[in-house]
């Protein structure tokens, strides 16, 4: 229980440090993230409230009441002082900061309801990216690897072991790899693997059941495909060797 009493807190990590602890397999991160999500929205939409009715008795009015008097001639009345007062409120950077919490944490909800990756929070995200670059020399968050891919016989026909969480493969999905149909039948996440943290169990799709999805499987391409630069990266690399000649 004293292990998942902080569960709301901690999914607020970055997964690479998440996935470190050493209870990460013992707790269920969707759930966390759904209670840090609402949470965390609901104390940021506080917060604004509090901060907003701070400025108005404070800095907010009497910025405007000193621009009045500087245009006496402007004739505001109550309703655009009121205006003025939001806008300007909102002008502020603390309250960008209130706004963006509260959407990731509504957003943060979402992707966890819907089996998504559940990512930290961004100040920490940023943070992480920081220390990495400083560390390795590259921003990514994550060292990519090929999909390691077993055959076996027993309780699973094909083991799937990856540097990257795959969130649709729940059962019942099929796979066809090779030419064969396999049904996911599990995962497990290693916190301890460092190259293929992410494994899935399948088993071949039984004779006697449909297919219910299906999902094209070919480790060569789906790490070709992940290792594709972007739009910007392969526009800087052009500008780069254009200056270069």
């Amino acid at each position: 229980m004293r292990t998942k009493l902080p569960a709301p807190i901690l999914v607020l990590l970055p997964p690479a440090w998440r996935h470190s602890l050493p209870s990460a397999d013992s707790i269920n991160w969707h759930r966390a993230a759904v209670v840090s999500g609402l949470l965390q929205t609901i104390l940021m939409i506080a917060a604004y409230i509090a901060w907003y009715y701070y400025a108005v008795g404070h800095w907010a009015q009497r910025a405007i009441h000193a621009s009045l008097q500087a245009h006496p001639g402007s004739g505001a009345d109550t309703g655009i002082t009121g205006a003025l007062t939001f806008v300007i409120i909102a002008m502020h950077p603390l309250t960008w900061a209130l706004w963006y919490l509260s959407i990731e944490g509504i957003l943060r909800t979402v992707n966890a309801r819907a089996n998504f990756e559940t990512a930290g929070t961004l100040p920490l995200r940023l943070a992480d990216r920081v220390m990495r670059y400083r560390k390795y020399g590259e921003w990514s968050a994550q060292h990519r690897v090929e999909d390691e891919v077993t055959r076996g016989q027993g309780e699973w026909d094909l083991k799937v072991s990856s540097c990257r969480p795959k969130p649709l493969w729940k059962y019942p999905l099929t796979i066809r790899y090779q030419g064969e149909f396999f049904q996911v039948q599990g995962e497990m996440h290693l916190a301890g693997a460092v190259e293929h943290p992410y494994t899935y169990l399948l088993r071949r799709l039984p004779s006697n059941e449909i297919i219910r999805g299906l999902e094209n499987y070919d480790p060569d391409e789906a790490f070709a495909e992940e290792n594709t630069p972007g739009f910007f990266a392969t526009v800087y690399s052009e500008v780069r060797k254009k200056f270069a000649k």
